[in-house]
């Protein structure tokens, strides 16, 4: 297991998080932060989704297993 998270809670990210989060799991990050009513969720790095297309479309067990953990 890699020592960088694939899995972010939006109470866990920011604006500035873009690179990682991607624009809209970013801005979910950001209205959270700022108490806006967003519905509980997170988000999947953009590292992840390159790992996935990257392995032909697998999900690795690490992602799967910090999915679970969320």
């Amino acid at each position: 297991m890699s020592d960088k998270k694939l899995v972010y809670f939006f109470n866990e990210g920011s604006l500035g998080m873009r690179d990682i989060l991607g624009y809209k799991g970013a801005n979910l990050a950001e209205m959270t932060r700022l108490g806006l009513p967003v519905p509980f969720g997170f988000t999947v790095t953009t590292t992840a989704w390159e790992n996935f297309r990257d392995s032909d479309y697998t999900f690795s067990e690490e992602l799967l297993g910090e999915i679970d953990e969320k």
